[in-house]
């Protein structure tokens, strides 16, 4: 005779393979089912990528990936020389990033001035009362006034060339600095110190002046041009006019320059 236990043993039995069978059919095959639509829409696109293969140019890509990779090592290397190129003397640079003492810097502008009208005054270049008047002054406008220090350096290394170049007389210098404003955080490194000048000069030693701005001591040198201090920083042309003076001195002309020198901030 068959026990209770034995009996309920055969009973659950069925029961269990129903239930698995039904939570195989209802459940699994969606699951299957869902699975494989999901995977539907990648399946397409490997089969696309595989048949459009051939279409697609690896080397051409490869080569274009190095290309760009050369041009950028090129763009960083040209973006040092630069900074080199522009950086200011050591002796300048100590004093653009100290803080910043109006009576050194009046001393300093004082001596440049008197050094300028001892020069001009060797080599007979008249000066009108304009360009001393000039030379870069602190006042309430300038909101970075350690840029004073550059703009000074820079002018009397522009008045330098132009006694040099031997021409024959200064009119009027402008230093507009209070144009450049204190960068906000974030903004460029670089600051722009315009400078701008009128001369007269014969057509040739105005052209001698224009070629010796942006060339550094070592490059005058080599180029045969009237020498500069040691550590010149070199200056960009912006605007350059001239004029004939008048119909009896065909060779002298009067020249408007503005220039541009670059100042790196820390």
């Amino acid at each position: 005779m068959i026990s209770f236990r034995e009996y309920n043993r055969r009973l659950l039995l069925p029961i269990a393979g129903v239930g698995l069978a039904t939570y195989y059919l209802f459940v699994m095959v969606p699951l299957a089912h869902r699975s494989e639509s999901l995977d539907e829409p990648l399946q397409n696109a490997w089969r696309k990528l595989e048949t459009n293969a051939g279409a697609v140019d690896f080397l051409h890509l490869t080569n274009q990936l190095r290309e760009t990779k050369e041009d950028l090592a090129l763009l960083e290397n040209a973006r040092k020389k630069a900074a080199a190129r522009l950086e200011l003397a050591p002796a300048l640079r100590g004093v653009f990033n100290a803080p910043f003492q109006l009576v050194d810097y009046q001393n300093e502008r004082s001596k440049q001035i008197d050094e300028l009208d001892r020069k001009a005054r060797e080599q007979k270049i008249a000066i009108d009362p304009a360009v001393f008047a000039g030379f870069p002054e602190h006042t309430a406008d300038i909101r970075e006034p350690a840029l004073l220090w550059p703009a000074l350096s820079l002018t009397d290394e522009l008045l330098d060339a132009a006694v040099a170049c031997k021409v024959s007389a200064l009119h009027s210098l402008d230093v507009p600095l209070m144009l450049t404003n204190s960068p906000a955080e974030g903004s460029a490194r670089w600051a722009e110190i315009p400078i701008e000048l009128e001369f007269t000069a014969s057509a040739e030693n105005a052209l001698r002046l224009a070629q010796t701005l942006p060339l550094r001591t070592d490059e005058l040198r080599a180029a045969g041009l009237p020498p500069a201090p040691a550590d010149k920083a070199p200056l960009f042309i912006e605007r350059l006019i001239l004029k004939k003076q008048s119909p009896d001195k065909l060779d002298e002309v009067r020249v408007w320059l503005r220039v541009v020198g670059f100042v790196l901030r820390e």
